[in-house]
């Protein structure tokens, strides 16, 4: 959550920053401040409408382990780590504490069924945070272009960044996911036919 204000905030300064002191002075200070002000809303928002789009419109098919685009290789990973995720990961907001499944934590990792709709879940943040990373920019195209070049283009990069963070997170623990699934896989299948009863034998003619 820090992270999140700091770069909300530092953003926000900047921007109100630079058109106050280093533009030419075309712009009232309250039209400065409001636009200011606007930013985290407008872009929250936006963020908000691509994410409902994501949950609400696209199948659940399309999220589920076996879909390739999901796949996440042993390349990719190293590459997160060489980025020092596993230093910065638990210091990203989570989204899922605004939905009724947080990825922070596996709360059931003995549950086959549930790991599954983990991995699923992960893979909708996923697809969410990439939309958000590149429809923002698309924000752009509803205001004129002073507005949009010199407020909107800020906070839009500060969201791409915002959102190509935990989309690195979901994709990085994706495979122990998997590896954790296929574990208790095996286990459901071992002690399954362990249960089968023996075949009785044939009666002596």
């Amino acid at each position: 959550m820090l992270l999140y204000i700091l770069v909300i905030g530092l953003t926000m300064l900047l921007v109100f920053c630079g058109n106050f002191f280093w533009f030419p002075v075309d712009m009232s200070l309250l039209k400065i401040s409001l636009l200011t002000l606007m930013l985290p809303f407008l872009v929250v928002a936006w963020d908000g409408i691509s994410a409902t789009f994501v949950r609400r419109a696209l199948p659940e098919k399309w999220f589920t382990k076996d879909v390739k685009f999901h796949h996440v290789g042993k390349k990719e990973c190293k590459f997160y780590e060489l980025l020092g995720i596993k230093y910065w990961k638990d210091h990203v907001l989570e989204l899922g504490m605004f939905t009724s499944f947080s990825k922070k934590k596996v709360s059931n990792p003995n549950d086959p069924e549930y790991i599954s709709r983990f991995i699923m879940e992960c893979n909708y943040g996923v697809q969410v945070h990439l939309w958000n990373f590149i429809l923002g920019f698309v924000l752009m195209l509803f205001f004129p272009r002073l507005i949009s070049l010199r407020f909107i283009l800020p906070a839009v990069i500060a969201n791409s960044i915002l959102s190509i963070l935990p989309l690195m997170i979901l994709r990085y623990n994706v495979p122990r996911l998997e590896r954790l699934l296929a574990v208790l896989e095996k286990k459901a299948n071992r002690a399954h036919v362990a249960q089968k009863p023996s075949a009785e034998p044939s009666p002596a003619e």
